[in-house]
């Protein structure tokens, strides 16, 4: 698990090459997000990209999701 010390917006392209399932929990400290490799949604194995963000951070995060759901509409 690692935990994210910042956040930025950049400019590379985005693809998809597969689907699959993250989990969330949180507690007074830390917001935990665990990925799954596509195939394994059922948790049997976890992909590297399982993080954890602390308030600052993921305020952070929310703004840029604002700003994502602002532009979907």
């Amino acid at each position: 698990m690692a935990r994210i010390m910042d956040i930025r917006k950049c400019d590379r392209e985005i693809r998809m090459n597969s689907r699959t399932v993250m989990d969330v929990q949180y507690n007074d400290e830390y917001f935990s997000m665990w990925v799954y490799k596509a195939g394994q949604e059922r948790g049997l194995d976890l992909c590297p990209l399982s993080i954890q963000l602390d308030a600052e951070i993921a305020g952070r995060l929310v703004n840029y999701l604002n700003q994502f759901l602002k532009n979907k509409n």
